[in-house]
């Protein structure tokens, strides 16, 4: 049984194109205010914006290709492509994370004077811009907007940091060295976070058995149906993080009607976001 089920990738096209132009937008303004007022934590997020703008475009290209239906090339469909999209967006913001820590680390050591008017403007229309975008992703549900949410909160925790730390420097000019702490701080915290989702992305990618998948319950739930005798092969892996394929080998009785058990099955089965289910019957001769 296949259910074409694309809806979450369409949804998560148009959520990403958004998040798209609005960084599009964002990234004049910050380049221009980093440039304005020497500030290492803004000239970080220079960079930083930058890959968000590449990684969004890369993730939404990758999202557009994932709605396409099956093909000869590819019998599953395309869905696979989002996680590779997750995957290429994770890798890419981890390495501009430590390029951000490389520029920063010895800013720390060495501080520079920043302009801290121009810093709390530009914080301000920053944590305006990014709160739109983690706004518009927080309830997707593909990896792929997992991964570009965590970049957009980085951001936003990023230019909250930044507001406050703007305000403290108009009272007290003597801790410039809080402007590339701040980026390290923001800097780990998207290492942590995307290495998890670049972590669970792969284990998607390797076909491991989905997190909400319960094969304890869902076998005890199979042998429970009236004329199943045993489960003689059983597989199931993720298409995307969300939807998932199913194939299962059952010994049953040949008193039994074969198109009422792969009903139940079918029902069963449901449950677990399987849309592509493949069921072959062994047939037991009890008499």
């Amino acid at each position: 049984m296949r259910i074409d089920t694309h809806h979450h990738h369409k949804k998560a096209g148009k959520n990403l194109a958004f998040v798209f132009f609005m960084n599009l937008a964002f990234n004049i303004i910050v380049i221009a205010g980093g440039l304005a007022t020497n500030s290492m934590a803004i000239l970080a997020d220079c960079i930083h914006d930058m890959s968000d703008t590449i990684s969004i475009a890369i993730a939404w290209l990758l999202e557009k290709i994932s709605q396409k239906d099956s093909s000869d090339s590819y019998s599953y469909g395309y869905q696979r492509f989002s996680i590779l999209g997750a995957v290429i967006t994770s890798i890419f913001v981890i390495i501009m994370a430590f390029v951000i820590l490389s520029e920063a680390i010895p800013r720390l050591f060495n501080p520079e004077g920043v302009d801290a008017g121009g810093m709390l403007v530009v914080a301000i229309i920053g944590l305006i811009f990014k709160s739109i975008s983690v706004w518009k992703l927080h309830d997707g549900e593909t990896f792929n907007e997992k991964a570009i949410l965590f970049h957009q909160l980085g951001d936003v925790f990023e230019w909250v940091a930044i507001l406050i730390l703007s305000i403290i420097l108009i009272f007290w000019d003597g801790a410039p060295y809080l402007d590339p702490f701040i980026s390290i701080g923001i800097a780990l915290w998207l290492i942590f976070n995307l290495g998890r989702n670049l972590y669970k992305s792969v284990q998607v990618l390797l076909q491991k058995t989905p997190d909400n998948f319960d094969v304890d319950e869902f076998k005890t739930s199979i042998l429970a149906i009236e004329g199943i005798n045993a489960i003689d092969d059983f597989h199931i892996w993720s298409l995307d993080g969300i939807d998932s394929v199913m194939t299962l080998k059952v010994a049953i009785d040949e008193t039994h009607n074969p198109e009422k058990i792969k009903k139940e099955i079918y029902n069963i089965s449901n449950k677990y976001h399987v849309v592509d289910i493949t069921i072959e019957f062994d047939f037991h001769d009890n008499s």
